[in-house]
């Protein structure tokens, strides 16, 4: 079922009356891109985390960062592929293709 909801302040106040059958419910939510702002690393502090909890997410996001931005090898230096390689991206293949036909 879809409704519609308004976000405010943390909680969501549904347009229409609506009746739940549990005190307590899984919901998918759909927000807006224009409406989302990113979650900077300075930011943290500000969601009351412990210090741990803040500076094991600063570490993990720093390493994030320098994967994302590490260099691309040479192709010379990879190494070739394996068979279990080779026949996973056949698999991807055929499973694209028969997709296609559809």
């Amino acid at each position: 079922m879809e409704v519609e909801a308004i976000y405010e302040n943390g909680k969501l106040e549904f347009v229409q009356p609506l009746r739940l059958k549990h005190a307590r419910v899984r919901l998918l939510v759909t927000v807006p891109d224009h409406e989302v702002e990113e979650v900077q690393p300075s930011d943290l502090d500000l969601l009351n985390l412990p210090a741990d909890v803040v500076e094991r997410a600063k570490a993990m996001l720093a390493r994030m960062e320098a994967i994302k931005n590490a260099p691309v090898p040479a192709d010379e230096t990879l190494p070739d592929l394996t068979e279990k390689q080779l026949e996973r991206i056949a698999a991807f293949a055929l499973r694209d293709e028969i997709k296609g036909s559809r």
